[in-house]
């Protein structure tokens, strides 16, 4: 496909990428912008049904999956490349596109694990996505309070993965509920996860960065990761991460057990 150079930054086309930085316009355009070598590169062959476009340089090369794949490129003078270049990786960066997050089915059971994120912070939520793509997470709810899985800091740590397990999207963290699924939470008072024994089906909840679990969830089940030295708690992202892991390891054992 032929190459679109762009080198004033009253385009319409630029700046409708420019407004890519910003939320607002992430979720009015529904596209998003997602930098990093391996990344765009794994995005391009794995998922190129997922891009709009590829903008680059002017002093770049577009990557070759994107002509192979017939994906719009867009070559773009230096100084309005950096304006998109968000993180300084000197690398091109792929418009990628995302429908609209269905409702979480909450009367749907499913199987394994289903991970409600209620974090503001976008990092801990591209951590998240990451983790339950790479450890068998059935299905991402965001709930209301959580920050857009698109957000460029989010997209930049969640990464391809953002694109291997299934989003939906939920209500606030104080109204969540469930039929017939049962919900854990995570909580410092909660029992030690250590002898816990996770349900076939069950939705996992860590509480908001700060704050916690509300008190409408107090009659969950909580589990909690005892700590030493005098450490009150752990990251609520990093504590979500350990519990994921135990889950998978546990499910592993289970399966090899039926092996044997």
């Amino acid at each position: 496909m032929k190459t679109v150079e762009i080198s004033s930054p009253s385009n319409d086309t630029f700046s409708t990428f420019l407004k890519l930085t910003k939320v607002r316009g992430i979720k009015k355009h529904r596209m998003a912008l997602l930098s990093g070598l391996r990344q765009t590169e794994e995005v391009l062959k794995e998922f190129p049904d997922s891009c709009s476009g590829v903008v680059f340089s002017e002093d770049q090369s577009p990557p070759s999956a994107a002509e192979t794949g017939n994906i719009p490129c867009y070559s773009l003078s230096r100084e309005l490349f950096r304006q998109l270049d968000l993180f300084g990786t000197d690398h091109p960066v792929l418009i990628v596109k995302f429908r609209i997050f269905p409702l979480f089915p909450d009367a749907e059971g499913s199987p394994g694990c289903t991970l409600c994120i209620p974090f503001q912070d976008p990092a801990n939520v591209g951590s998240m996505i990451r983790a339950a793509a790479g450890l068998g997470v059935s299905r991402v709810v965001l709930l209301k309070e959580a920050a857009h899985p698109f957000h460029p800091k989010s997209v930049r740590v969640a990464g391809s993965n953002i694109f291997r397990v299934p989003i939906f999207e939920g209500p606030p963290l104080k109204q969540l509920a469930t039929s017939g699924t049962p919900l854990i939470t995570l909580s410092p008072r909660g029992e030690d996860i250590a002898g816990y024994q996770f349900p076939s089906s069950f939705c996992l909840v860590p509480g908001l960065e700060g704050p916690g679990i509300p008190a409408s969830l107090e009659r969950a089940t909580a589990l909690a990761i005892p700590m030493k030295n005098g450490v009150e708690s752990l990251n609520a992202a990093m504590a979500t991460g350990i519990v994921l892991y135990l889950w998978q390891r546990g499910l592993d054992s289970r399966n090899h057990s039926l092996i044997a």
